[in-house]
């Protein structure tokens, strides 16, 4: 779930970890909220989900029961960048699950 096609590197890394059969399915699509992302996981009948989205976004998708993997991104110069976003330059390191997310809030 990203508005952003997966990194060659990146689909690389998942084979390597769920095997060369894996089949990677791309949903650029934008999505409203959590549940949102929910159902379209649901009726996709996916094993698992690679997520860009909101820290509060991935929060609620762990409420949910949904921890979806994490693609870490370095960010590095342009001529070892993989990928530019925004005017910056980065490089995919690896997958992490995510397992849940604690956000902190302080009265102002």
């Amino acid at each position: 779930m990203s508005r952003h096609f997966p990194l060659p590197s990146q689909i690389k890394e998942l084979k390597r970890i769920f095997g060369e059969d894996v089949e990677v399915t791309v949903d650029p699509d934008p999505f409203s909220n959590a549940e949102d992302i929910v159902n379209r996981f649901k009726i996709g009948n996916f094993d698992d989900m690679v997520v860009v989205a909101p820290l509060s976004v991935i929060q609620r998708l762990t409420e949910l029961g949904i921890k979806p993997l994490w693609a870490e991104m370095k960010r590095v110069s342009k001529e070892e960048a993989e990928t530019e976003v925004s005017g910056r330059y980065y490089r995919f390191i690896k997958f992490k699950r995510i397992k849940g997310i604690k956000i902190e809030f302080e009265e102002l």
